[in-house]
């Protein structure tokens, strides 16, 4: 650190307050923990689990909460699936080998025999009910439009 005692503002005879060297210094170290570099990155939030074999996953507009659930292979898993949104969203899970597959969608898509999907109206909700076949990690997101490029994706785990 520069000694304060020799520092002088340009133009003049007398020293540099040291409060004035104090504040660059703050700013400086704000801009640095603001400027998205060298942080440390937020602590993602848990996994989502079902109670009592059921799970509510809420759709908005872009996006889903929670992003991340966790589920055990061959236990049955009820998926609540709540449009807070203002427009249809879906949610569909690619790729798991599930058995008992049931959905109840509201709105203009439903799903087809044996996929995993969801759709509820803005304001309305659906149910999709299956059991886990497979352990992995998973993908789902809405199939409408650009809503998954816009946020609307999280994923899936199954241990």
């Amino acid at each position: 650190m520069p000694d304060v005692r020799r520092l002088r503002a340009p133009g003049k005879t007398g020293l540099v307050a040291p409060g004035a060297i104090l504040l660059a210094a703050a700013l400086l170290l704000l801009a640095s923990c603001t400027s998205g570099g060298g942080g440390a990155p937020a602590t993602p939030e848990p996994p989502a689990t079902p109670q009592d074999g059921v799970l509510t996953v809420r759709a908005f507009e872009w996006g889903f909460a929670p992003e991340s659930i966790a589920l055990r292979r061959g236990e049955p898993v009820r998926i609540v699936f709540q449009n807070d949104g203002k427009i249809f969203h879906n949610l569909k899970i690619e790729e798991l080998a599930a058995d008992a597959i049931e959905s109840r969608s509201t709105g203009p898509l439903s799903a087809d025999e044996g996929e995993l999907f969801v759709g509820a109206d803005g304001g309305e909700q659906g149910e999709l009910s299956f059991v886990p076949q497979e352990s992995g990690a998973f993908v789902f997101y809405c199939t409408v439009g650009d809503h998954r490029q816009r946020g609307m994706e999280g994923t899936l785990r199954v241990e």
